[in-house]
């Protein structure tokens, strides 16, 4: 038998952190009950780089997990993203607690807020939300962000009470992080899209962030002074969310974009509408430019599809536009065939997203919900596309079978073509594939659908 010098437990500590590089995290939480000594060694912050703390309504564990993770590892985490229910004042209370602890943590890197809406459900008393919000979230943030030696990226989860004080955030991040900042997630989620708070924000604030490379920003602060900041600063990716437009919003213009585009030829252009029932009806005259490096484009219950700026995507983003999103809530008043909507009201021939799968040579992927669409152009588009194509997304029940055969034939004949042009497995959505507020606008909270899919692409 060992001695008890000789024994596992006796491992140094140096030689036992290295077994344990090795391991999976499965395998070194395993690892770790056989001893206590082999427990500490579970501990050591280089196993503990990123973390994702989670404070989720239907699962309290969640809450206690997140406690326990904050308690131990806050100081010594360099990457995190605070996952919580917004609509419940405890998951509130336990995301300001883990912000308040990160403030001791001056090697912070990254910082992701994922709320689950654009609102947040303060702990306390009515009309006492706004103080607990300033006190405990807003407070402990601007610390943060002055006390990090070099933080690299800051994401405000596109809510719009961090959105209301984005101004202050900003003015600390130029003092004391624009020498390290590459990331700055500032767009929002507006609540009513109608009737929202404008900030004061001078576009000379970004002049200081010479290491960004990725930016988001509402509209309302997108203008021809801005671009021409912005085309100094080297970007690789500039995501615009678009809600309403205000009458003194001065709009951009098609010159300035050509020097941002010259200065930036590299810098993607990101364009989300998200209830904007004005600003799509303006999205081809008013807000799309030739000269947008328009990269990804996709609207949230705009309830109408723009159908002259469909045409304007395949006349003027033939090399650089990637992605399309265009959805709507089934049973609005938005849902109705999108043939007779280009026929009647556009007079155009062919059919648009047929146009854009044929002229759009980098498009990868498109997603149409709410609209009726026929099932030869859906053929034709997997067919332009062929292999190229990633995602091709449609609800079962929105398209519009021309043959007279019954509904499961058409349907399998529709899957084995469109599978065979793009060479792998394709089925249109069924219904438990579908978020309710996609069934019904009054079935589900559309927060619900857009943030998951606005916040996906998070890293650089």
């Amino acid at each position: 038998m060992a001695s008890e010098d000789g024994s596992w437990s006796n491992l140094p500590s140096v030689i036992l952190v290295e077994i344990f590089s090795y391991l999976s995290h499965s395998d070194k939480i395993s690892a770790a009950s056989t001893c206590k000594y082999w427990r500490c060694a579970l501990f050591h912050p280089s196993f503990w780089q990123t973390i994702h703390f989670k404070a989720k309504t239907k699962d309290r564990n969640s809450i206690l997990r997140t406690r326990y993770l904050s308690s131990f590892f806050s100081k010594k985490l360099r990457n995190t993203t605070v996952s919580f229910d917004s609509m419940d004042p405890l998951c509130v209370q336990e995301a300001a607690r883990v912000i308040q602890k990160l403030c001791d943590n001056d090697h912070l890197r990254r910082l992701f807020l994922f709320p689950s809406h654009c609102r947040l459900e303060c702990p306390g008393k009515e009309g006492d939300g706004r103080q607990f919000f300033e006190r405990h979230l807003l407070k402990p943030l601007q610390m943060l962000v002055r006390q990090c030696r070099k933080l690299e990226a800051l994401s405000l989860g596109c809510s719009e009470d961090f959105a209301c004080y984005a101004g202050r955030v900003l003015d600390l991040l130029a003092r004391y992080q624009a020498g390290s900042l590459r990331y700055l997630k500032l767009a929002s989620l507006k609540d009513d899209p109608d009737d929202y708070l404008l900030l004061d924000l001078d576009p000379a604030v970004f002049r200081s962030f010479h290491m960004l490379q990725v930016l988001s920003l509402d509209y309302d602060y997108v203008s021809d002074s801005l671009l021409g900041v912005l085309c100094n600063l080297g970007l690789k990716r500039f995501i615009i969310h678009v809600h309403g437009i205000v009458e003194s919003h001065p709009g951009t213009t098609n010159a300035a974009w050509t020097a941002f585009s010259q200065r930036s030829p590299q810098c993607e252009i990101h364009l989300t509408l998200i209830h904007s029932y004005e600003a799509v009806n303006v999205l081809h005259s008013e807000i799309l430019r030739p000269s947008m490096n328009l990269t990804h484009l996709k609207a949230f219950f705009c309830e109408k599809l723009n159908c002259r700026a469909l045409q304007c995507l395949s006349d003027w983003y033939t090399q650089s536009l990637r992605s399309l999103w265009w959805v709507d809530s089934m049973s609005s008043p938005a849902c109705y065939c999108l043939v007779q909507q280009y026929i009647l009201d556009e007079q155009m021939q062919p059919d648009p997203l047929v146009i854009l799968a044929w002229k759009c040579t980098n498009l990868q992927e498109i997603v149409l919900l709410g609209y009726k669409y026929l099932d030869e152009n859906l053929i034709a588009i997997a067919r332009l596309r062929g292999t190229t194509l990633k995602r091709l997304d449609i609800a079962v029940q929105d398209i519009l079978f021309e043959s007279e055969d019954t509904s499961r034939e058409n349907e399998l004949l529709l899957e084995v073509k469109v599978s065979e042009s793009i060479g792998k497995t394709w089925a249109p959505l069924a219904d438990a594939q579908l978020h309710d507020v996609i069934h019904n606008p009054t079935a589900g909270d559309s927060d619900e659908f857009i943030l998951p899919v606005v916040l996906q692409d998070q890293d650089l």
